[in-house]
């Protein structure tokens, strides 16, 4: 399991320096509804799932947020910082909790990962990131809690 969360570190820190990645950033002004719905995006309670790690929660607040991975219990912090209506860099912060003793990959306390919402609606988004460690997309999709699921997705 050990060796699969130093992979996922990997995947997560997954980056493009191609001019694309430049260009999404400032793409088209939305419309208000459309800004409406980004914005139910920038704080609250989501999760996703992400192969052999397991479900990851994850708390949204203005400038933080936290990621849960219930399998084993580690709890991560990032920076979150608003580019645009539907651009974020996720700066890590610390990990405040990680009672299995998972080696972090080295450097990850410089990793800055710039997150565009793509495919947004009332109940999920997929998320198209790269960040300074790597050279590939990551594509992952965020789903808001149904409420009857909102006590078992908490944090």
């Amino acid at each position: 399991m050990y060796k699969y969360l130093f992979i996922f570190f990997g995947i997560f820190t997954v980056a493009c320096t191609s001019e694309n990645s430049q260009k999404e950033a400032a793409s088209k002004p939305l419309t208000a509804e459309e800004a409406a719905l980004y914005q139910s995006w920038r704080t609250g309670q989501f999760y996703y799932n992400v192969k052999p790690f397991g479900l990851f929660l994850v708390n949204r607040y203005d400038t933080l947020q936290e990621e849960f991975i219930r399998d084993n219990g580690m709890l991560t912090e990032f920076d979150i910082t608003w580019m645009n209506d539907s651009t974020y860099t996720l700066s890590f912060h610390q990990v405040t909790s990680n009672p299995a003793e998972i080696a972090l990959p080295e450097g990850i306390d410089t990793l800055v990962r710039t997150c565009t919402m793509t495919q947004v609606s009332d109940t999920v988004y997929v998320e198209k990131a790269y960040s300074n460690m790597s050279d590939s997309y990551i594509y992952t999709q965020y789903r808001r809690p149904k409420s009857a699921d909102t006590t078992s997705t908490s944090l």
